[in-house]
């Protein structure tokens, strides 16, 4: 068996567009304009604010640019400051951890760096969620006590897959490739406790600029260890420990199957941890099918397993932001509203007397016995009426995941949503059309002038 690293390196280095089956193509392109809209919508916030004022006062050549503002600056800095936006609000997509804001930072950073085309630069998406993937799937049944222990599995995974991507649009080969994945992998890290806050999405900056200096170092020749994923003093030793994981799991089809087409990721309905979705979707339904009110509601459980709440640590937060991360937040705002948005965050509305009332009605049943919930992802709703009457659901799919995928109005919605906090309604239906059929253009840098905030140089 080849090692890891190796085994990866040559995949990403090999991998070209004609390799990739058109329906694994045709999910990431969906995920590359979800993860877009994101990052424009965090372009508008307060700290999108803040981390373009950060990439402007630090300078660098114009080599990239940054989602929403359209300000140049180095490919580093670009997918520091793009990745960083991507994963800000949570709303960027989920599955095997959060890779699109990893990958699609660094790959466009890469791309506009050397004037790729659209068909390079979906190559280099697919290859990152395939390493990210392979990576990932190496260690599954162990993530809970990753988490647990405080590392962030994006920031982890998302180093080598942002190199991968990003060494795929500079043509590296093998073992450049292999350095490459190395070096971005020793920066690989970020903290759970940053959940809730603006750091978390700095975390995925991190990795997509690591995976941007770890390809342009090796693209120049310089050299490193060629087995930083499996060695003993390697990535998944040093994370995980001994024992912890099986890297045997990454040469397993590698190249004949597709791990953005299968398992998939989940674009998300909602701006909030992925450990929400089935509880939101659930009380939703149910609120909806049943033409519930607020008013008739006495109380609503959701049955967890514990350790859910070891990501989703914030019980009653009294800033809007921190919600995110808190079941009971998110549960009480469907509830409230029949929705969970980009407005259910506000400081305002987390400190209103109704929103605090909701909390009240909401109550969190555990179950030890129900074991690790990475692997088996239950949270079932029960509303308890003041009638007497208790109704039930249990969602296995969420709406956005492969299981349940939602329709393209439903994605261009959520979009429009996103994108028209940062840009105009006539900018935004531009944008569409590139994203829907970037592996038609000719230079990837026609898709960025479209999704800066004033409207520059037409395809």
């Amino acid at each position: 068996m080849v090692g890891a690293t190796a085994a990866l390196a040559r995949f990403a280095a090999e991998t070209t567009y004609d390799r990739i089956p058109e329906a694994a193509r045709a999910v990431a392109r969906r995920h590359v304009l979800d993860c877009v809209g994101v990052s424009l919508a965090a372009a508008s916030e307060p700290a999108g604010r803040i981390i373009a004022e950060v990439v402007r006062d630090a300078g660098g050549s114009p080599q990239a640019r940054l989602l929403g503002s359209g300000q140049a600056t180095s490919a580093m800095q670009a997918a520091w400051a793009n990745g960083s936006l991507a994963h800000l609000l949570d709303f960027d997509d989920t599955g095997f951890s959060h890779p699109t804001a990893c990958v699609l930072p660094a790959a466009l950073a890469a791309a506009e760096l050397v004037q790729a085309d659209g068909r390079a630069f979906m190559a280099a998406m697919v290859v990152g969620y395939e390493v990210f993937e392979r990576l990932s799937v190496s260690a599954r049944p162990y993530e809970g006590k990753l988490r647990a222990r405080g590392y962030h599995p994006t920031s982890v995974y998302g180093c080598p897959a942002a190199a991968a991507a990003a060494g795929s649009l500079l043509g590296l080969d093998p073992r450049q490739m292999a350095v490459a994945l190395g070096l971005a992998a020793a920066n690989a890290g970020g903290l759970t406790q940053q959940f809730g806050t603006w750091g978390k999405g700095v975390q995925a900056g991190n990795a997509a600029r690591a995976g941007v200096s770890g390809a342009l170092l090796a693209v120049k020749g310089y050299w490193a260890d060629e087995a930083v994923l499996e060695g003993p003093y390697g990535l998944f030793n040093a994370v995980h420990g001994a024992g912890n994981y099986d890297l045997s799991r990454v040469e397993d089809g590698l190249g004949q199957q597709w791990a953005i087409a299968n398992p998939g990721l989940t674009i998300k309905r909602y701006p909030a941890c992925g450990g929400v979705l089935r509880a939101v979707d659930a009380l939703l339904a149910l609120r909806e099918e049943h033409a519930i009110t607020f008013d008739q509601v006495e109380s609503v459980e959701v049955e967890i397993s514990p350790d859910l709440l070891e990501t989703l640590h914030i019980a009653a937060p009294t800033v809007g932001f921190r919600g995110r991360f808190s079941l009971e937040y998110c549960v009480a705002a469907a509830l409230l509203d029949g929705r969970v948005d980009l407005d259910t965050f506000t400081d305002e509305y987390a400190t209103s007397e109704a929103l605090r009332e909701a909390l009240r009605r909401v109550r969190l049943v555990r179950h030890p016995e129900w074991g690790d919930w990475v692997l088996r992802k239950k949270s079932p709703v029960t509303i308890h009426l003041k009638d007497g009457r208790a109704l039930y659901r249990d969602v296995e799919h969420p709406r956005g995941s492969l299981g349940n995928a939602m329709t393209r109005e439903e994605l261009l919605e959520k979009y429009r949503h996103c994108a028209r906090r940062t840009l105009p309604p006539e900018q935004v239906e531009r944008s569409i059309a590139l994203l829907e059929e970037v592996e038609l253009l000719s230079d990837v840098r026609y898709l960025v002038d479209a999704l800066a905030a004033e409207a520059v140089a037409a395809v």
